[in-house]
């Protein structure tokens, strides 16, 4: 049965950086617990596993700081860790924005989208 005959539908993303986050994590043969550690012990951040792990399924929102944080320890570019590549154009942003829940701000519709 899918999500929308029960009712449900598809859970919008949290943060952008979560696929990204997880994919170079596993590329560098990093275990949450590898984050977690450095983050708490270099840097001085105490981020459990739990969050992390909801960090990169999109459960959770990321502050600048988390993100630029991460993004040193995993020595890639914000750039990097928000998109998986930089972006190359507004139609790519918008694209990737559609998949994420804004929590503090209203996004203004298109006319396509009233059609």
């Amino acid at each position: 049965m899918s999500e929308k005959a029960e009712g449900r539908t598809h859970k919008k993303r949290l943060n952008l950086c979560g696929p990204h986050l997880r994919r170079l994590r596993l590329e560098q043969h990093l275990t949450l617990v590898d984050i977690q550690a450095t983050l708490e012990l270099d840097y001085g951040i105490v981020l459990d596993r739990t969050n992390l792990g909801r960090i990169e399924n999109g459960e959770r929102t990321v502050t600048d700081v988390e993100l630029a944080v991460l993004a040193h320890l995993l020595e890639v570019s914000l750039e990097e860790l928000l998109w998986g590549t930089k972006p190359s154009d507004t139609g790519q942003i918008s694209d990737a924005l559609k998949h994420v829940k804004v929590r503090y701000a209203t996004r203004r519709s298109n006319h396509n989208d009233n059609a």
